[in-house]
């Protein structure tokens, strides 16, 4: 089986147009290149379904199942109506509320969203709101997330190129050092690896059984770093708590993302089937 374990909705059908609109004055920089290259050479679907686009690229990438992460509390509604859509591909998780809405508490809404909606896991967007990992704004969505038994996926590290946020100040991974004890059956994925502070989110990793790490965008933002990063992280804490993730900007980038794996040397056929699903399997009891 492989997952994809870090992907967002996508809004708009025209790719390149997308990618060029998104990055105006980007041109020259290296993955903005890169991005506009492998998208040419990759065949796509005439079609006027974001949804059914989606799908197409996830199945030319070999990919059986996708979790849908929302970016804001105003996408998880978009996130189901994609589960729905494609209950057999898509995995939705919820991003939670941080405080009171109305007469209901945090965690009521994310009972309700884990019990009832059929959510399997939650993203946390914390830095995107001027907030550092360790914000006790936080706890009530952690709680919920280990009495559940589901993973919580933590933005770390740098945001989308462009992005006009102070994300980066409030990203470093090692903030989890203050809550992680107090939530000792929580699993933790980083997204990014954490990078730039890769060795700390290596390091908490190996520290502590429950953290895991993703590779989202370094497959296409930097990929011969991502060499280096994975020889890291095998050499400390070897390669079953490292996650496949697109997290792409249009559909037909999925299919580059995987690509990745498929081609690499440096890695055996079974280190590459566990980043790219078995690890996720296990993770998300499937």
């Amino acid at each position: 089986m492989r997952i994809d374990f870090h992907c967002h909705v996508f809004r708009v059908l025209n790719s390149r147009e997308a990618i060029q609109k998104q990055f105006d004055g980007f041109q020259g920089y290296g993955f903005y290149e890169r991005m506009l290259l492998t998208i040419k050479n990759v065949k796509s679907i005439k079609t006027n379904d974001v949804i059914e686009k989606t799908l197409f690229h996830v199945k030319k990438a070999g990919i059986d199942k996708v979790v849908l992460l929302p970016l804001s509390i105003k996408e998880n509604d978009v996130v189901k109506n994609w589960y729905k859509a494609a209950p057999e591909v898509f995995i939705p998780f919820f991003n939670p509320p941080e405080k009171i809405n109305g007469d209901q508490s945090p965690e009521t809404i994310i009972e309700k969203a884990l019990k009832e909606d059929e959510y399997r896991g939650l993203k946390i967007m914390l830095p995107f709101r001027k907030k550092h990992l360790n914000d006790k704004i936080l706890y009530p969505a952690l709680e919920m997330a280990q009495q559940h038994d589901v993973p919580v996926v933590m933005h770390a590290g740098y945001p989308p190129p462009g992005t006009k946020k102070q994300v980066l100040t409030y990203s470093n991974p090692i903030k989890i050092v203050d809550f992680i004890d107090s939530f000792p059956k929580l699993n933790l994925v980083i997204a990014h690896m954490g990078f730039p502070w890769v060795d700390v989110a290596i390091s908490l990793a190996m520290q502590y059984q429950s953290v895991y790490l993703d590779v989202s965008n370094l497959t296409y933002m930097m990929p011969r770093r991502l060499k280096d990063f994975l020889m890291r992280a095998r050499e400390i804490i070897g390669l079953d708590k490292i996650l496949f993730g697109s997290d792409t900007f249009v559909p037909e980038m999925i299919e580059v993302t995987a690509r990745y794996f498929n081609d690499v040397s440096f890695l055996s056929r079974e280190e590459v089937k566990k980043i790219l699903g078995l690890n996720a399997k296990r993770l998300l009891h499937l």
